[in-house]
């Protein structure tokens, strides 16, 4: 307990939410017209316009320090910004966070911890900057270029690019995010627009990075979710790792994933299975329309071999494609024929049914996939995809069959899905 003590005695004015003149993750003397409820902070929670459905009333209306100080850190560095003349943190609006999952608490935050050695890779100057304070410290001047080699990592991991202050605490009472009681509780806080800009991108530990050709150039960015896909069609770009080669996408795994990956491949016995947490919101501008906040598994191997879950990924979706280039053609028909299509747009239909029905399948295919042996498992993957697909095919064009004008388009539409999904069975026999 001594020990411990100790050490933390250095940080407690550091992370102190009531410090007098640095808070944590705020700016003091931030003028606004009126104060701004605590459910703002709280990404989604309000807002969206499927919210009210899903959030009961009340649910920020105060909250203890302890919720204060993970929403402060949240909105800064996980959600999209207040909307306009507000900032996004290091790695944009909605990054994908990947972090590794241990048995407890404990191990997950060890799992996580870079070694002097992998952060002489990812931040050279580290050493440098390791003095240097977070931003409610030594705060970011206003209309300052910030290079981002010039962040450390304290300052990075703990950004925050806008100005938000607390407002004073009320008194005793039950916390509305986590119900414990608590001698303060938060009910508002401060905002106030300010521009910097960043030159460069920092390169944070915990999100995936994506490698593109724009104007003849390389430029990486973290990995977001933009569609409605469920987060496993992301695995590929998560856990391998793919140079830009030819005006290919490439992609490099979160940090702390790749430093795992090195680790227990030497040690494979000080960890047999691998729990990926994977977190990120979908938005649109200020708004969220989507929370991921998943665990997937994987057995021992994933180190040595993580091209299979590529492998794995792409088989899924190109059952995907089949089915939808199946239905766009009975939707369409075919061009300068006497085959005329049905003129809805079933594949839009089919396609969230599609991830919906398959995603249980894919993630039991990834928790039980023998790395060394993987064949077995894309096997029966493709069988149960095969039959998904049959299966909605059916589903949505049910209700145009009994259309003379549209037998025979369903009938070319079926041997299209036919074609598609022989070609599929025939390249998984093969190992292809």
């Amino acid at each position: 307990t001594e020990q411990f003590e100790q050490g933390i005695a250095p940080w407690l004015d550091t992370f102190r939410l009531d410090h007098p003149q640095t808070p944590f993750m705020q700016a003091k003397g931030v003028q606004a017209k009126e104060p701004t409820g605590m459910d703002k902070l709280l990404a989604g929670l309000t807002g969206a316009t499927n919210c009210v459905f899903v959030n009961e009333p009340g649910l920020a209306d105060a909250l203890c320090g302890g919720c204060a100080a993970i929403a402060l850190f949240n909105q800064a560095n996980n959600a999209p910004s207040f909307g306009g003349g507000f900032k996004s943190g290091l790695r944009g609006g909605s990054p994908v966070t990947t972090l590794l999952q241990g048995e407890c608490l404990r191990t997950t935050v060890w799992l996580n911890a870079l070694t002097e050695a992998t952060l002489d890779q990812v931040l050279p100057d580290w050493r440098r900057l390791k003095e240097q304070k977070p931003t409610w410290q030594t705060p970011i001047k206003a209309g300052e270029e910030v290079s981002a080699a010039n962040i450390g990592l304290l300052r990075g991991l703990f950004w925050q690019p806008d100005h938000i202050e607390l407002c004073s605490p009320i008194g005793t009472g039950v916390c509305q995010g986590c119900g414990s009681h608590s001698a303060v509780r938060y009910t508002g806080f401060l905002k106030a627009k300010f521009s910097f800009n960043v030159q460069g991108l920092w390169p944070h530990p915990h999100s995936p990075r994506l490698l593109i050709t724009k104007k003849g150039s390389v430029e990486q960015k973290f990995l977001a979710f933009t569609t409605e896909a469920p987060a496993w069609t992301q695995l590929g770009r998560i856990v391998v790792e793919q140079e830009q080669n030819e005006g290919k996408e490439g992609h490099r795994p979160a940090q702390v994933l790749r430093q795992a990956q090195q680790m227990f491949a030497a040690q494979p016995q000080l960890l047999s299975r691998l729990r990926l947490i994977i977190g990120g919101y979908r938005n649109n501008q200020a708004s969220v329309l989507e929370r991921h906040h998943e665990v997937l598994e994987f057995r021992q191997g994933w180190y040595s071999n993580p091209k299979v879950v590529m492998e794995l990924v792409n088989l899924g979706l190109e059952y995907k494609t089949a089915l939808r280039k199946a239905l766009f053609m009975f939707a369409q028909g075919i061009k300068n024929s006497e085959v005329k299509g049905a003129g809805v747009g079933v594949q839009e239909v089919a396609e969230p049914r599609f991830f919906s029905h398959s995603e249980p399948m894919m993630l039991n295919a990834l928790a039980n996939l023998d790395f060394s042996d993987p064949l077995p498992t894309k096997l029966a993957l493709g069988a149960a995809l095969n039959r998904l697909c049959r299966q909605l095919f059916s589903e949505v064009t049910a209700p145009y069959g009994h259309h003379p004008k549209l037998i025979k388009v369903l009938a070319i539409a079926r041997r299209t899905l036919d074609k598609h999904l022989s070609v599929l069975k025939q390249g998984a026999q093969d190992g292809d």
